[in-house]
Parts: C-alpha cells; structure tokens; sequence
C-alpha cells in the first residue's frame, strides 16, 4: 500500500548509449496523485491498491510542454503532447519502482516516500 503524502520521484531512462536521470515530485492523498518534473511535465490521476497482489497500481495523465523533451527521447512537438500512463509499485520499503511504457520506450521510475502532509 502506498502511504498519503509526499513522494520523490526519479525516473531513469537508457534509451541512448548513456543513462539518464531526473527527479520528480509528486503528492498522493485520498486515491488521487498530482506531480510534475523539473521540465514542465504535469501529471494528474489516481492510485489504488490491488490485495491481491499487494500492488499500488498508478493511473495517470501526463501533460507535456510545448517542444517539450521526455528522458525516453518523445519530443512533444510546437502543441505539446497528452500520454496517458499506468503501472503497478510494490509497497515502498523505503523506495518502490516499476518500469512504465511512454511513447513506446522503457522509463523506470522509483517512488520514494518523503513525509505526510499537515493537515
């Protein structure tokens, strides 16, 4: 189960001849996730956890900027681009992480549970 609050994202591509990394936020409260990267990525959706498999599963919209530029090499071109992706974490212990499709290509992500929120 993934706890409510704030999480640390870094997201890992080699789809070139070098690795590449960046690192995200992102909040998850009441079923629902909200996030973004450091290069105007915004992602919105939501979560839930499957018992049965003790998996978070992760559904989200992301919103890419105008002539935006993923680590997996999709260019979003002069109207940006829309991509709706999901995966499925295990519990983080301290970190979880899952290999998600976008655009077509591998991109690992790791979550990294960094505190609750107040309130």
């Amino acid at each position: 189960m993934l706890a409510e609050g704030v999480y640390l994202l870094n997201f890992e591509s080699s789809q070139s001849s070098n690795l590449e990394r960046e690192e995200g936020l992102a909040v998850l409260r009441d079923g629902r996730i909200v996030g973004s990267d450091p290069n105007g990525g915004i992602f919105k959706g939501s979560y839930r956890f499957d018992a049965q498999r003790a998996e978070a599963v992760v559904d989200v919209r992301l919103a890419i900027p105008p002539n935006g530029v993923l680590l997996t090499g999709l260019r979003a071109g002069p109207e940006g681009a829309v991509l709706d992706l999901s995966g499925r974490f295990p519990a983080p212990a301290p970190a979880s992480s899952a290999t998600v499709n976008v655009g077509g290509a591998p991109l690992k992500v790791e979550l990294r549970y960094m505190g609750r929120l107040a309130g």
